[in-house]
């Protein structure tokens, strides 16, 4: 009849956003679904869904909900989704916060890598002001060459360092007084490393890179780290709240700006963006 619509259609999703929810059973939301899928089909117009090895979406209220990998929302080590070790993990709909704990990424930089093709991004939502690490990975070579991928947002002195595969004394350090925000960390080649809050470059770093990348697995919330001839040990906890993490190939400047909007588009959907 004329008038009559049908009114049992179905959500049509990307199909990469639509095997995250399957995998991910905690959202049941149509508002939060289209929100989700609005970000992946950005990433994807933009020229940067392509370039991300592992994304995490941690702003809900347990590890189970927290673990995947949007990029690929598989139960496996191989697919890098998280597992959470330590003290204690506090999950919630602003975020995870470890305190004395980490997560671990399965995801190596020496096989995912090369040295001059590498970024990370995360989403930081307290400030706080602590020596700690809130994404990294740093093994030492001899020579004094470094393979690493790592960010502390804010230090005790109001400083951030960050760097990927650059030694310690040629990566970024910054004045930050305050640790909420988007950081985009790039290695676009080999002397230029870049450094993003909230979308805007803030320090370009002739850094040279190092001939080496870590072997082993970059963590969340702490830094897995080895001394040359030492142990791999784990340290630095933070105990700053995390809401989205993506690590990747290089971003460009306008990839960087555009996953930064993007990510806290997503923030403000939910209401806890911080700028």
């Amino acid at each position: 009849f004329f008038g009559v619509r049908n009114l049992n259609t179905t959500p049509v999703y990307d199909a990469d956003a639509l095997a995250y929810f399957n995998a991910n059973t905690t959202i049941t939301s149509t508002a939060d679904k289209n929100a989700i899928n609005t970000f992946y089909l950005g990433l994807k117009s933009d020229g940067i869904y392509t370039k991300i090895k592992a994304m995490y979406l941690t702003i809900w209220g347990s590890a189970a909900a927290c673990k995947w990998n949007l990029v690929n929302p598989v139960d496996s080590n191989a697919a890098f989704r998280l597992t959470f070790h330590g003290t204690s993990w506090a999950f919630s709909s602003s975020g995870m916060t470890p305190t004395n704990a980490y997560a671990d990424t399965y995801l190596i930089q020496n096989n995912a890598f090369a040295n001059n093709n590498q970024h990370f991004s995360i989403y930081i939502g307290t400030n706080v002001a602590e020596a700690s690490t809130d994404l990294g990975v740093e093994e030492q070579y001899s020579g004094g060459n470094f393979g690493n991928m790592y960010l502390c947002p804010r230090w005790t002195a109001n400083q951030l360092y960050a760097t990927i595969t650059a030694n310690d004394t040629n990566g970024i350090t910054s004045t930050n007084t305050d640790s909420r925000g988007m950081y985009v960390l790039s290695r676009t080649s080999s002397s230029s490393l870049k450094y993003y809050k909230n979308g805007t470059l803030q320090v370009t770093q002739t850094a040279s890179a190092s001939s080496s990348r870590a072997t082993f697995a970059l963590l969340l919330g702490a830094l897995r780290y080895k001394v040359f001839g030492g142990s791999i040990l784990i340290g630095n906890y933070s105990t700053r709240q995390q809401r989205f993490s993506a690590i990747g190939t290089y971003l460009t400047d306008t990839e960087s700006s555009n996953l930064s909007s993007r990510v806290n588009t997503l923030m403000t959907y939910f209401g806890i963006n911080v700028y």
